[in-house]
């Protein structure tokens, strides 16, 4: 489907609304302009709308891991007070001179590539646009289930003014001609996703066209030898494997032991087993393929450990839907996913070294630890590149007016405007 100032389109019509997306936009550029208080009170309307229940039954029609949840965070952080505070928290403060005016304006027209491991993160980025003002065209992931459509229409009846400012095409990303086209209607593209989709905008994309990256990132947790010590936490953090089946940029993929014994890692997997399955009892895996995945990987493991070379680098611990992995090797990477995590000793000594190999890279991390230790390791991560440090039931919690993988994220999609030659007002 496609949504077009306002209106649904089946997908054939995508060529022939192509044809007319640049003058469209640029004609909303010209002529309008998001009334932003109101646009918050909208966002408040369908908040107040998501707590008293007026969307049960549009939210339950979607596969959802997590529902509730999701549900009462999503009506927590769209109340009009927190969105006012995301724009104070990232929006500059524009400090004037004598002579010269400065003020905010959209960064224009924002093309966004939405990534498909979270499932309200297409309607999410159109919403940080038009916070700012900007018209939005957006790239349905292939995997968007129709929630997209469904929010920004329900945002649009709440506000109709905002129909033209948003344009949503389900458009695969092979179609190079059709990704051009709504490339080069645009100021900036806004891209979701890992390594081979932020190339793949760079090639294509106009040279006049700036591109805001938001790629994968990689998140994990620091333990120290006194771990059994803080029960809650291993608790915390076993709900937080589960729940997130390791598929999101600040779900846990390694977790690191304060120890320079390397069997520290298989001491770990048998203390903290019994609260993965613990979780994973509470919480089973519902995709058939994804267990039958994480079971081939795992007994892949355990074969190639059977049949030699493999006892000193790697052991498999095994639950019933989830897994540890004990690694000699500290590099931190993606582990097996949907509840299988892998588990390494690391000294603080050798911390930073190991972090600074993926800069660029780290998101979230969690310390499990006494006071001292656990000061130690945030100074190391915070330096080696950490832009998120939490408890580790919440890694992957939204924290309200947070910045994104440690930038102000609306400021990206704003100008500021200097206007020299009169008295600042």
């Amino acid at each position: 489907m496609i949504l077009y100032r306002g209106k649904i389109y089946d997908t054939s019509a995508n060529d022939t609304l192509l044809a007319s997306l640049r003058d469209d936009v640029d004609d909303t550029l010209l002529c309008k302009t998001v009334d932003r208080e109101k646009l918050i009170g909208a966002i408040d309307t369908i908040a107040s709308g998501i707590a008293g229940g007026k969307y049960d039954a549009l939210i339950a029609e979607f596969d959802i891991d997590g529902l509730d949840a999701h549900v009462a965070r999503a009506a927590q952080l769209l109340k009009a007070e927190n969105t006012a505070t995301l724009l104070k928290a990232q929006l500059p403060a524009l400090y004037g001179q004598p002579g010269v005016k400065r003020y905010l304006m959209p960064a224009g027209v924002l093309f966004h590539i939405a990534a498909g491991n979270a499932d309200v993160l297409p309607a999410y980025s159109v919403l940080t646009g038009l916070i700012c003002g900007n018209v939005n065209v957006l790239k349905l992931p292939s995997q968007d289930n129709g929630i997209t459509i469904k929010i920004l229409s329900e945002l649009i009846s709440v506000m109709p003014e905002l129909s033209d400012f948003i344009y949503v095409f389900d458009t695969p990303s092979s179609d190079l001609p059709s990704m051009l086209k709504m490339a080069e209607a645009a100021d900036k593209i806004v891209v979701w996703g890992g390594e081979e989709a932020v190339a793949a905008v760079r090639r294509f994309a106009p040279p006049n066209v700036g591109i805001v990256e938001w790629g994968h990132k990689i998140s994990f947790c620091y333990v120290g030898e006194d771990y059994m010590n803080y029960p809650d936490k291993l608790e915390g953090l076993a709900c937080h494997i589960i729940s997130t089946s390791q598929l999101l940029c600040s779900s846990c993929q390694r977790i690191y032991v304060n120890s320079d014994d390397a069997y520290a890692a298989d001491r770990f997997c048998r203390d903290f087993l019994p609260f993965l399955q613990m979780a994973r009892d509470e919480m089973p895996l519902r995709d058939i393929g994804a267990a039958a995945e994480s079971s081939l990987r795992r007994y892949a493991a355990q074969i190639e450990e059977a049949i030699g070379g493999a006892e000193k680098r790697e052991r498999v611990y095994a639950g019933n839907g989830c897994s540890l992995t004990a690694k000699d090797d500290p590099t931190l990477e993606i582990s097996g996913f949907f509840g299988c995590c892998d588990v390494s000793a690391l000294p603080l000594s050798g911390l930073f070294r190991v972090l600074r190999q993926k800069r660029g890279y780290l998101q979230t991390a969690s310390i499990i630890a006494d006071g001292a230790t656990a000061a130690a390791a945030e100074r190391i991560m915070a330096r080696a590149g950490v832009v998120r440090i939490t408890p580790p039931e919440q890694m992957s919690y939204a924290f309200i007016a947070e910045p994104h993988d440690g930038e102000a994220e609306l400021s990206r999609y704003c100008r500021i405007i200097s206007r020299y030659g009169e008295d600042e007002k």
